[in-house]
């Protein structure tokens, strides 16, 4: 198994591998009056992580994707990639969009 795929795989199946001590993990958040309890982060990069995160009334899993903004670009960015997901859903190889949020720190 080439180590892309496995790193890949670990992701979804395996071992968190220290990815739980996230502060995010065991989170209850709401995002169109849907409460989902994050699961486990997923992925990670240098401006955005993605959690599994599962309704807690339906117990369908869902990916969260956090996004950071550190400047007004990095704003306009996010909402760019927002806006594309948007036109993108529907698309067969292309996860559905269901909603965003946005939390302005001060």
């Amino acid at each position: 198994m080439s180590d892309l795929f496995k790193s890949a795989f670990e992701y979804f199946s395996g071992p968190t591998n220290g990815q739980s001590d996230n502060s995010f993990v065991g989170q209850v958040v709401e995002i169109s009056n849907v409460q989902l309890r994050i699961k486990k982060v997923i992925a990670e990069g240098g401006f955005a992580v993605v959690f599994v995160a599962q309704d807690i009334k339906a117990g369908k899993d869902y990916a969260l994707k956090r996004l950071l903004a550190a400047d007004e670009e990095a704003k306009k960015n996010i909402i760019k990639e927002i806006n594309i997901l948007k036109k993108v859903s529907g698309h067969p190889n292309i996860i559905q969009y269901l909603s965003a949020s946005f939390i302005e720190k001060t």
